[in-house]
């Protein structure tokens, strides 16, 4: 009954090609259910404890998102789900925030949210970004004493690697909107946390992910600059550009060089700061 149930909702959740895409044949795009299932059941049965308001962020954003895999959700009300998540999120620091803070930061966490939504385009991407960039917070976390935090970038890596197992190119599940944008909101929140409860500076994160945020960042601009429509899909980011000149799995290997140069380079200033 269950196997059965599972399969429905895979044939609903089915990314199926057109003029922009990085595949030929149809792909189910629920593999980010299973990656974020995999991190909430190990939160849930570990030593971790986390504010109920950031359960409660992540709830509402894979349920929009969910849908949105399944059958088309408006833009407005995505973006609606996703502010909010991201207000939530900041309201659960545990150190709180000036009231001022709080408008720049739920605009951060708008856009870290959607920018993962947007690079989340090319097999074993999205995947490869949240291995390198988890086990390099972790990595801090543990520097900084923070076993706790620590404990929680383990699972998003160990869940990441799995599921590369089956997104490697050519990719047989895809991470879809519940996965992309679930992730996007673990990089915020991991990130504020981390920043405010000591283990790492605020800039440490914003090196770490900058294979995504510059090429999103930069794509997002001049698109909008230009008149286009940027809120659809479109394949002008620089790896999509990449992938259509050398190859999916060059342009893979060349990224995740990129991603763990970016890891490199931020503990290298860890270790300038120390100095």
């Amino acid at each position: 009954m269950t196997s059965v149930l599972l399969s429905r909702m895979q044939n609903l959740a089915l990314d199926i090609p057109n003029h922009r895409s990085m595949h030929s044949a149809p792909v189910p795009r629920t593999g980010g259910w299973a990656l974020l299932a995999g991190c909430g059941l190990g939160l849930a049965v570990g030593p971790i404890s986390l504010p109920m308001l950031v359960y409660v962020s992540f709830f509402l954003l894979l349920a929009v998102s969910a849908l949105d895999d399944i059958r088309h959700v408006t833009a407005p009300l995505r973006f609606a789900a996703q502010l909010t998540a991201a207000t939530w999120i900041v309201l659960a620091l545990p150190a709180g925030v000036d009231w001022w803070w709080l408008p720049p930061l739920v605009l951060l966490g708008g856009w870290v949210i959607n920018l993962y939504n947007f690079m989340d385009g090319m097999d074993g991407l999205a995947g490869c970004m949240t291995a390198v960039g988890f086990l390099s917070l972790g990595a801090a976390c543990l520097l900084g004493g923070d076993w706790e935090l620590a404990g929680v970038c383990a699972l998003f890596v160990l869940c990441a690697v799995i599921f590369l197992h089956f997104n490697w190119p050519p990719a047989s599940i895809f991470m879809g909107d519940a996965g992309s944008t679930g992730i996007g909101l673990a990089v915020f929140t991991l990130s504020l946390f981390g920043w405010q409860r000591g283990a790492f500076e605020l800039w440490f994160p914003v090196i770490i992910f900058s294979p995504f945020w510059l090429d999103a960042s930069y794509t997002l601009f001049r698109r909008m600059i230009e008149g286009q429509r940027w809120w659809e899909a479109h394949r002008e980011h620089f790896y999509q550009r990449s992938a259509m000149r050398l190859g999916v799995k060059k342009t893979l290997h060349l990224q995740l060089t990129l991603m763990v140069a970016a890891s490199a380079v931020a503990f290298a200033f860890i270790g300038l700061a120390a100095a």
